[in-house]
């Protein structure tokens, strides 16, 4: 095991500029989600759109699950003299980021009482360009350190995605409320720069010679014209070189089973509050103060854990975690609705879902195969989604049926069949393909 780190040590990665510019990427990720998943709701709202149509608009959150169908395209197809300007990765999130500012500005300036349909065809527009963003976004991030600090980098990351997700949360309200929806809205695509300065301050993803040797083999058995076979490199071979791995089924079992619990836990945490009338005061304190701060220090010290432990040590001890943290919400429901206790059953469920996203995203970047890099970690974080949603949609008809109590001692359980698969991936030494610290480098 490795020394302990000084608290120095912990920190000194942070001042890295690739890590530094991480922040930045994911203060540009996590903005639009929030406005396609929080703030279209209140905009619909507060103009008289009906609750039906609003729940329609749910609907434009299934790009983010299936992103994986188009992430070959961006990870492979070239943009001409876009390209040759910025480099692929570069390229392709400017283009990416400009069309979505101007879909923003373009959206801002509807009427939703009025213009519903185009409000919901430029909605559509953003969520897919958002998805889209996040393919590159995972793609540049990974591909630009090494293996050994991707812990610190998926922690700036989710620092820059959830700082982005509080400003757009809070101040598009305060500033709707202030000057109108218009302004508001039309201020969103100012988020887009920390990560823009990002890129340019950092450069393009190099790839080094041994990053080729895989497909030069495959297109010599190909035996391919140029553009069927850069085609079969976009769509076919990512799949082909993950599956080839001892153990791929099992990995991605793990992902999709890894935080079952607390995704299903979460998802029916808002309907238990409620039931248990608490003020909204309380409420805000309890999840927006406590658990926000409760989060961050997950995150960080997620980082520390994984460069300090390794990859499944520190996967097991946040599966625990968060597994034993749903036990928190069946002692909430057995006693009073008091305060201090939805603020510490909220803040040890974030605290363990910080530790637990770091590691599982700094997992999935080392299982990345460097040629592949945005269409495999697009398919590994949708597979994580499908998993939630499939476990999740059901949860409210369940907790109807056994109660809040019982409900909540099965999604702790609902972990076990993940930290088995764990286990099983430990046992069998799969280290070596997921490319941990513990093992040498990416392939």
């Amino acid at each position: 095991m490795a020394a302990p780190l000084s608290v120095f040590d912990a920190l000194k990665p942070y001042a890295d500029k690739r890590i530094v510019g991480t922040f930045g990427l994911g203060m540009a990720s996590g903005f639009p989600l929030t406005f396609v998943i929080s703030l279209m709701g209140f905009w619909l709202s507060y103009n008289d759109v009906s609750k039906s149509d609003v729940g329609l608009f749910a609907l434009i959150t299934t790009f983010y699950t299936w992103k994986f169908l188009w992430s070959p395209a961006i990870d492979r197809l070239p943009l001409g003299p876009i390209t040759r300007m910025f480099g692929q990765r570069r390229g392709w999130l400017l283009l990416i980021q400009g069309l979505m500012a101007a879909f923003l500005l373009m959206i801002a300036h509807l009427d939703p009482a009025t213009q519903l349909y185009q409000v919901a065809v430029f909605a559509a527009a953003i969520a897919f360009l958002s998805a889209s963003q996040d393919i590159v976004i995972d793609a540049y991030r990974i591909e630009i350190l090494e293996d050994a600090d991707q812990g610190h980098s998926a922690a700036s990351y989710v620092y820059g995605y959830r700082t982005a997700n509080y400003l757009a949360g809070f101040a598009v309200l305060m500033i709707a409320d202030a000057y109108g929806w218009t302004i508001a809205i039309s201020l969103l695509p100012l988020l887009f720069l920390p990560g823009t300065f990002a890129v340019f301050w950092i450069g393009e993803p190099k790839k080094g010679d041994e990053d080729d040797a895989f497909l030069a083999q495959e297109a010599e058995k190909a035996g391919l014209s140029p553009i069927a076979n850069r085609l079969r490199e976009a769509v076919y071979l990512p799949f082909k070189e993950f599956s080839r791995r001892d153990n791929w089924l099992l990995v991605l079992l793990f992902i999709l089973l890894f935080k079952a619990g607390d995704a299903v836990a979460a998802i029916m945490t808002a309907p238990l509050i409620r039931e248990m009338n608490f003020d909204l005061e309380v409420v805000a304190w309890a999840n927006k103060t406590v658990g926000f701060i409760t989060l961050m220090v997950g995150v960080g010290l997620g980082a520390v854990l994984y460069k300090q432990i390794g990859m499944y040590k520190a996967l097991l001890l946040t599966g625990i975690l968060m597994m034993l943290t749903n036990l928190g919400f069946a002692w909430l429901w057995s006693g009073e609705a008091e305060g201090w206790r939805l603020a510490a059953t909220i803040g040890m469920e974030n605290f363990a879902t910080g530790l637990g996203t770091t590691v599982m995203i700094a997992y999935m970047a080392g299982l990345c195969n460097a040629n592949f890099t945005a269409t495999q970690f697009a398919l590994m974080s949708s597979l994580g989604n499908q998993g939630r949603t499939i476990l999740g949609a059901p949860s409210g008809y369940v907790a109807d049926y056994v109660g809040w109590f019982e409900f909540f001692i099965g999604a702790t359980f609902l972990a076990l069949p993940g930290l088995f698969v764990l286990w099983l991936l430990w046992k069998r030494d799969v280290a070596k393909v997921a490319n941990s610290p513990e093992a040498p480098s990416r392939s």
